[in-house]
């Protein structure tokens, strides 16, 4: 293009960046040195917005860049749901209306042949004459007083489903065929369950994130992001979320300030994807100083201990916008026209999709340096089984108490109850039932 170039920081470029309007009406930053006429072309993350185009002309887009939320991990986990992580909530609402279905099929066919079985004695009684005194003892068949109480049944068959074996093979038919295949229904479940929980226990717990604008806003937590414009962009938001958003939207000039803040769990910091990245691998290694030497990619780093409290960065998977990112040129600039042309045959060839890559393999090979997390068995993974042990514990306790109630309270206050024959007590209440 037959011109030499000049390359120039302006004053404060750390703190005033891209630069914004201040109080006197003038800019800052590179947009200011691009207003004032000082630089004719501008390098930097122009996006390809009306607000840029009032104040300069922009050359085509020569890439689009995701800007999104840098996110914290949450510091909870879901340990103390491991024995039913392994269903879903629809299966697990499955298995207990299947139990109390087949327990209750069950007690209906044990009832049925417990009735038949007593017609056939009445009626072999009859036919036999034999002394009418004669009475049916009560006594169940072997077999079936495993499902002669509602109870029973549906213990005996939660038993099976925990692949206990029953004290005693049923009687009947009809029993023992449902038996054989409910065993097979609960053989299929119990191995999805192990081999669920296995999986389960062997691999590292997953990681509770925020990874979309609504999940975000829920949250609660602080957003923020650099400059007024970006806060002006959510304020106009046409969606109600992006409006909620631009509510609470807090203006953070300091991107390690903000990278600080969100480690501690209070904040969500916006910028474009690549430089989530670099701040995200930069606070994960704990880079403090970093300076390049001798024109090679290696990085002198100064490494200081993470706080047990900070959480882990996330870059939210969701994209608030997609931008396209321009060259700047003053107004009516002679050098837009050819820098289109160059630009475009430049993004052609994938120099630019070059360039990026060799600009993010120094953060790209920090991240993969990172020690592979390893799936080891810990207290922490067994908290569902202590949970369960607890409820039962608890559950036990109030069984027991209740027990205690209604023996002093119903049993020994009853007329005839006679704490010297008990036997015959129960079995004249049985009788009377």
């Amino acid at each position: 293009m037959n011109f030499k170039s000049k390359l120039y920081k302006p004053v404060n470029a750390d703190i005033n960046k891209w630069g914004q309007k201040q109080s006197n009406g003038s800019f800052s930053g590179l947009i200011g040195e691009m207003v004032r006429g000082k630089a004719d072309v501008g390098l930097g993350n122009l996006q390809y917005t009306p607000y840029h185009l009032d104040l300069m002309d922009l050359s085509i887009p020569y890439t689009s860049q995701c800007w999104t939320f840098l996110t914290p991990e949450a510091l909870s986990d879901n340990s103390w749901k491991t024995l039913i992580l392994p269903f879903k909530l629809y299966m697990w609402i499955t298995v207990l209306l299947v139990l109390l279905v087949t327990g209750s099929i069950f007690y209906g066919l044990a009832k049925f042949y417990l009735n038949l079985l007593e017609f056939k004695d009445h009626s072999s009684i009859y036919d036999k004459h034999l002394d009418k005194q004669i009475v049916y003892d009560g006594a169940k068949p072997v077999g079936l007083y495993l499902f002669g109480e509602i109870i029973n049944s549906i213990l005996y068959t939660y038993g099976m489903l925990l692949v206990v074996s029953l004290p005693k093979l049923p009687t009947g038919w009809s029993i023992r065929l449902l038996t054989g295949w409910y065993w097979l229904y609960c053989i299929l479940l119990v191995v999805s369950y192990r081999a669920s929980m296995t999986a389960i226990l062997a691999n590292p717990a997953p990681r509770v994130t925020l990874d979309t604008l609504k999940e975000l806003v829920e949250s609660k937590i602080a957003c923020g992001g650099w400059g007024t414009q970006t806060k002006i962009f959510f304020e106009e938001s046409l969606d109600e979320i992006g409006e909620k958003i631009g509510e609470k939207f807090q203006i953070v000039n300091d991107p390690d300030e903000a990278a600080a803040k969100v480690a501690q769990g209070v904040f969500a910091y916006y910028e474009n994807k690549h430089f989530l990245k670099y701040l995200s691998v930069k606070r994960k290694n704990s880079l403090i100083d970093t300076t390049p030497q001798d024109n090679s990619t290696a990085n002198s780093t100064a490494v200081t201990a993470k706080k047990k409290d900070e959480r882990n960065l996330h870059i939210m998977s969701d994209c608030v916008i997609n931008i396209p990112i321009s060259l700047g040129f003053q107004k009516n600039s002679p050098l837009k026209p050819l820098a289109d042309l160059y630009l475009s045959r430049i993004v052609e060839v994938g120099l630019v999709e070059k360039w990026l890559n060799d600009a993010m393999h120094p953060i790209k090979s920090l991240d993969s340096q990172e020690e592979e997390i390893k799936a080891l068995m810990n207290l922490k993974k067994l908290y569902g089984a202590f949970i369960a042990l607890a409820i039962g514990y608890f559950l036990s306790t109030i069984s027991l108490i209740g027990e205690f109630i209604h023996w002093y309270l119903i049993v020994k206050k009853d007329p005839n109850f006679d704490k010297y024959a008990l036997d015959v007590y129960y079995a004249n209440k049985n009788k009377r039932q």
